[in-house]
């Protein structure tokens, strides 16, 4: 694994979330930036990440099946970053956690008010995506 993989699945649970805060435990909304919705699953942030090391590490991997740079602030979705990172589930996490960090406005169905099988539909066919803030660029490397 690359140190970008490693820190992703060090600071990201995918499924649905277990702090005991969350919507989906007790009813009420999620707690503002801990849990990312990705269509197919969730993602929630764990053991403290730091937006600088994440960012530091994105601009240091080398893509597995082709070269993307995420921070540009153009839109790269997860079919891309899959190529990039070397599987789509981790891409879609590492979104999610750039989201979480305030690294990426994320691009999804729900900004179109689409939910459930529609939602889930326009997520295959690409419309899950990222975009860096230009905070992002801001962060020294």
């Amino acid at each position: 694994m690359t140190p970008l993989i490693d820190y992703i699945l060090a600071h990201t649970e995918r499924g649905e979330c277990k702090c005991g805060k969350c919507c989906d435990t007790t009813g009420a909304p999620d707690p503002e930036g801990h849990t990312v919705d990705m269509v197919f699953f969730k993602v929630a942030v764990k053991d403290s990440p730091s937006k600088e090391e994440f960012v530091r590490l994105s601009q240091d991997h080398h893509g597995e099946w082709g070269e993307v740079d995420p921070l540009d602030g153009k839109e790269h979705n997860y079919l891309e970053l899959g190529g990039w990172i070397g599987d789509q589930g981790v891409a879609m996490m590492y979104m999610a956690l750039g989201v979480s960090l305030g690294v990426f406005q994320l691009l999804s169905p729900a900004m179109l008010d689409l939910t459930g099988e529609m939602a889930l539909h326009m997520a295959e066919a690409g419309l899950l995506s990222v975009q860096a803030k230009k905070v992002a660029a801001e962060v020294p490397a």
